[in-house]
């Protein structure tokens, strides 16, 4: 009989606020998926590591979407960062 996956939502504080993270159990570790991000699908050996391997995920694609300004700023929580971007010619 083969065994159903598990997801786990667990909310992670990042430098850019808080974020909903869903963890799946694969064969070798926890598959990560960020619901609020759909463009963030990262791995991590165990429960810890996919944690972190999340944040980095999150925090590197905000950076990147403010940048390439390839999202509504007004409609996601980042006003503060796009600002910021602003301000330093970036």
């Amino acid at each position: 009989m083969k065994r159903q996956a598990t997801k786990k939502k667990i909310i992670i504080h990042t430098k850019y606020g808080d974020h909903l993270i869903v963890l799946e159990r694969d064969g070798q570790g926890y598959m990560v998926t960020v619901p609020g991000l759909r463009e963030i699908i990262t791995l991590g050996e165990n429960i810890t590591h996919a944690k972190n391997m999340a944040k980095e995920a999150i925090e590197l694609t905000i950076e990147c979407l403010v940048e390439e300004n390839t999202r509504d700023i007004k409609n996601i929580s980042f006003k503060k960062l796009a600002k910021q971007f602003a301000t330093i010619g970036v």
